[in-house]
């Protein structure tokens, strides 16, 4: 249902995601993701009606761009889709606008290019990823291999009749969680936290972490009042130390990379002994 391609994306979390849903007292549940990059396992809760309320967050003012000209410019967005050359010549337009490095503010067009790019570069990445296909278009898949221009089109339109039920901010994803204490009905909301990888974050993300702010985070999610909450991570040795007293299980993620890849990586949830909700298998 999400108009975005992302390596690693946690769709196919939705049936998961949707019973921790169900494990939350009360009704009109809210659902939030502080890096929600494409949001796919979101789009999917909010259209099953699992799901009554998106908060929607992505630091990254290129992503926030895309989410936000969908949610409040969807006509003008679904015709640039229509109408669009999906071509190596757009493709160099789109990224000469998203890698200007003065990028702060909302701006349609920054949004459009990349949305153009997630769709029209290899494995859906953003920032310095060539297009599908090659520069020469000689690869067996062409530049518009994954520009299905009807069917995004139609997910444009719907997520653009249901932007009264998302909440879309650009914040840092750790300002986007202490600010949700005070502005997210807490106890009806589960949190899926899905950060920047600790070992390839950098290549994978435009607004990597540092390990202070991956410690930072572990403070946050541990030490406050946010109990709904799920994370996903890289199996790496410093978040095994930092969420060692949390219950942490194999996570297997297919990313397409070039060439498709099992990752390994952690899925976190809060403990039953730390006070957490019900644990799922």
């Amino acid at each position: 249902m999400s108009p975005f391609r992302y390596p690693g994306g946690k769709a196919f979390l939705s049936d998961y995601l949707t019973k921790k849903l169900g494990l939350i007292k009360g009704q009109n549940k809210h659902y939030a993701e502080p890096f929600c990059g494409g949001a796919g396992a979101a789009v999917i809760l909010l259209k099953a009606g699992f799901a009554s309320h998106l908060h929607l967050n992505d630091a990254d003012v290129r992503v926030y761009s895309a989410w936000r000209a969908m949610l409040e410019e969807s006509d003008r967005f679904v015709e640039r889709i229509n109408t669009v050359s999906v071509d190596m010549e757009t493709w160099q337009w789109a990224s000469e606008i998203v890698n200007k490095s003065n990028l702060k503010e909302y701006d349609f067009e920054l949004g459009f290019a990349a949305f153009f790019l997630n769709r029209t570069s290899r494995s859906g990445i953003i920032f310095r990823a060539g297009p599908i296909g090659g520069y020469n278009q000689t690869g067996n898949w062409k530049i518009d291999a994954r520009f299905n221009a009807p069917a995004l089109a139609g997910r444009v339109q719907w997520i653009g009749s249901v932007k009264d039920h998302i909440t879309l901010t650009n914040e840092d994803g750790l300002t986007f969680l202490h600010r949700s204490l005070a502005r997210v009905p807490v106890a009806r909301t589960l949190f899926f936290i899905d950060p920047p990888y600790v070992q390839a974050g950098g290549r994978l993300y435009l607004n990597a972490m540092n390990d202070a702010k991956h410690i930072a985070l572990s403070d946050i999610l541990q030490n406050s009042k946010l109990r709904h909450w799920i994370l996903t991570y890289d199996d790496h040795p410093l978040i095994r130390s930092l969420y060692g007293s949390q219950d942490i299980s194999d996570l297997g993620v297919t990313y397409s990379l070039q060439n498709k890849r099992k990752e390994r990586e952690v899925l976190i949830q809060p403990s039953l002994r730390q006070g957490g909700g019900p644990i799922l298998t």
